[in-house]
């Protein structure tokens, strides 16, 4: 009952970025969309890395707007407010974070049931409410 009554950042935001690659992936939409998607998720992966690089390997501000200049494509002043916003936004990271657990449920859930539609596969999920992202593995089965 807890888990329904409360909102949990990683699965929702992760919930909304996988239905985000996933309705692509199903055929929704159009390419140009897909590109959008994937140059949105690159951004969110690098907030992922910078994030946790900066907090226990001791990476700069300054390596953290390098690396997302580089790997995300941006430009300096956008990538210096990317990289600074990973110094004190706590849910910099929690989206990609819940994103990557929802893919890792999902592919444990098709491995022990392969004949079942996605459909059964989101039901399951969503009937978890605000499930911890690190136990969907264990409760998706």
């Amino acid at each position: 009952m807890t888990r329904k009554a409360y909102w949990n950042y990683a699965f929702g935001e992760g919930w909304a970025h996988y239905c985000e690659e996933m309705m692509l992936d199903e055929g929704y939409g159009v390419e140009r969309l897909r590109f959008i998607q994937l140059k949105e998720a690159l951004l969110r992966d690098c907030r992922f890395i910078v994030s946790f690089k900066m907090h226990t390997q001791g990476m700069t501000l300054d390596e953290a707007r390098q690396f997302i200049m580089k790997n995300a494509l941006m430009e300096a002043g956008p990538a210096e407010r990317e990289a600074l916003r990973g110094t004190f936004d706590h849910s910099y990271y929690g989206y990609t974070l819940g994103k990557l657990f929802i893919k890792k449920a999902r592919e444990r859930f098709f491995h022990a049931h392969p004949d079942e539609p996605i459909r059964s596969f989101h039901e399951k999920l969503l009937s978890l409410g605000g499930a911890p992202v690190g136990r969907l593995e264990s409760l998706i089965i």
